[in-house]
C-alpha cells in the first residue's frame, strides 16, 4: 500500500507554505475538501490580489468581469423577486428613508452642496 500523500502537514499541526517556505500552523492555511492549501492564507491573499489587479488592467478581462457580474446580479434580483415580490418596493422605501435621515443629520452640509450645485449648473448654462 502506498503512503497517503494527501497529508501534507505533520501531526504537530505544522505545514510549510509552498510560496514563502515558512513553517506555519495548520490554522494559517485554507482547507478545502479535507486538505490544506499549498499556500498559507497570507500568500494566498497576496496571489489573489495580484491576479485581481492584473485582470483589472486588461480592458477585455475587465469588460468580461463586468458583464459576468451584471448577469449574476440580474439573476439574483430575479430570484429574490420570485421569492418575495414586495422586496424591491420595501428596499426602495428603506433607501429613501435612510437618505432623509442622512440629510436631516447633516442639513447644513447638504444645503451647501445644493447651493454649490446650483451655482455650477447656472454658470455652465450662462457661458
Amino acid at each position: 500500500m502506498h503512503p497517503d500523500r494527501t497529508r501534507s502537514h505533520d501531526p504537530a499541526g505544522l505545514k510549510r507554505c509552498s510560496a514563502c517556505w515558512e513553517e506555519k500552523q495548520a490554522a494559517d492555511f485554507y482547507e478545502s475538501g479535507g486538505r490544506l492549501s499549498s499556500y498559507c492564507k497570507d500568500c494566498q491573499r497576496q496571489a489573489s490580489r495580484r491576479a485581481y489587479r492584473q485582470r483589472r488592467q486588461d480592458p477585455a478581462a475587465r469588460a468580461r468581469m463586468r458583464s459576468v457580474d451584471r448577469l449574476r446580479k440580474r439573476q439574483e434580483r430575479v430570484r429574490l423577486a420570485q421569492l418575495d415580490p414586495d422586496r424591491e418596493r420595501r428596499a426602495g422605501r428603506a433607501r429613501r428613508a435612510a437618505l432623509r435621515r442622512l440629510i436631516a443629520a447633516h442639513e447644513p452640509e447638504y444645503l451647501s452642496l445644493l447651493e454649490q450645485e446650483l451655482v455650477t449648473q447656472g454658470g455652465g448654462q450662462d457661458g
